[in-house]
């Protein structure tokens, strides 16, 4: 919890909204409420931060700032060949109601895009 982040007023605003959810959680104090609020907050925030593994880059940033590891799950995305994202992009328009020329039109752009991350 960062101190000093809110002022009272800005706090109350936030309140407001969860007084009764907390009050029947037992929260009847304005530190228990405020509490409820960032324990709310905390359960229903997720972030996603993409980083290349690629140089130094992220172990030192790793090392500076150990929570970027705590509490994180890491999915490693390695690249895909041309033909696989092919066959998943026939797949996924295969059911929609465009003509051929228009679905090959939009594998061809899915494919492009996919290789095109690649390159940065």
């Amino acid at each position: 919890t960062v101190l000093a982040l809110f002022t009272v007023e800005e706090k109350e605003v936030y309140e407001l909204p969860i007084r009764e959810d907390a009050a029947k959680e037992g929260a009847v104090t304005k530190d228990a409420l405020w509490e409820s609020f960032v324990n709310k907050c905390r359960d229903n925030l997720h972030i996603i931060l993409s980083m290349s593994p690629a140089g130094d880059t992220l172990r030192i940033r790793c090392r500076n700032f150990p929570g970027l590891l705590s509490s994180t799950t890491i999915n490693w995305f390695f690249p895909w060949p041309e033909e696989a994202l092919k066959t998943v992009a026939v797949q996924y328009v295969k059911d929609e109601p465009y003509t051929q020329e228009q679905k090959d039109l939009i594998i061809k752009h899915i494919v492009h895009v996919h290789m095109s991350v690649q390159q940065y």
